[in-house]
């Protein structure tokens, strides 16, 4: 899934198509922020791998939040 968003990302900036008129900017420097010289982009797999880590750091936080109830009841 996280390739299939990168995919698109990347299609986007680079049009699509493998022709010699693509951008000639490496993907380093587009996930780059702007004030480093980057276009800010965030790259998705390391946005995906973020939003899973905090997920699991709430999850194990103690804590009666209802989504964690629902996991728990339904896993049971």
């Amino acid at each position: 899934m996280c390739s299939q968003v990168c995919g698109v990302v990347r299609n986007f900036i680079w049009g699509g198509k493998a022709t010699p008129a693509r951008a000639k900017v490496k993907w380093d420097t587009l996930t780059l922020p702007i004030a480093k010289g980057g276009l800010g982009i965030i790259d998705p797999k390391i946005q995906s791998e973020a939003l899973l880590t905090k997920l699991l750091v709430r999850g194990l936080a103690p804590d009666g939040e209802p989504w964690k109830e629902l996991i728990r009841h339904h896993a049971d």
